[in-house]
């Protein structure tokens, strides 16, 4: 179990290391430009009306996250869903996925995107358990994925 709790400031080199992790196992160059606004979590989720979550173990270390990223009125995305390697398919993806979910219900949000790498197949298992319908495949800065739907009642 875990205890989700908003970002901090002073959680950025944690989320930053399990990114580099989890994306280093999906054999992508995990500092591409692509993800820095792992960096820059205040302006780039919160300060435009976005959350992003943290989970941590029970002495406090970061083990999971997630960002909720507003696009326009009605729609957002989920980014930078992340569970550190040592710690995946103990139900802690699931656990920030539901927790961002209820966040965008709260903000209204009426339709939720997500992209995974077309190699993420634990994510995109994650992603259709929980009802998204899988869209076109897609190029995003070079990466190939596939890109996700789910409209919220």
């Amino acid at each position: 179990m875990i205890t989700i709790r908003p970002y901090s400031t002073l959680d950025t080199d944690d989320l930053w290391r399990i990114h580099l992790l989890v994306i280093s196992e999906a054999n992508v160059e995990p500092t591409h430009q692509h993800y820095h606004d792992i960096l820059h979590i205040p302006e780039q989720y919160l300060a435009t009306g976005g959350e992003f979550l943290v989970g941590t173990g029970k002495d406090g270390v970061v083990l999971a996250m997630g960002g909720l990223k507003i696009l326009e009125e009605g729609k957002a995305e989920i980014k930078r869903l992340r569970v550190h390697p040592s710690f995946q398919k103990k139900g802690y993806g699931q656990q920030i996925l539901s927790n961002l979910e209820q966040k965008a219900r709260q903000l209204g949000i009426r339709s939720l995107y997500l992209d995974t790498l077309e190699n993420q197949l634990g994510a995109q298992k994650l992603f259709e358990n929980n009802g998204y319908q899988q869209k076109e495949p897609a190029i995003i800065d070079g990466f190939n994925v596939l890109i996700f739907e789910k409209l919220l009642a």
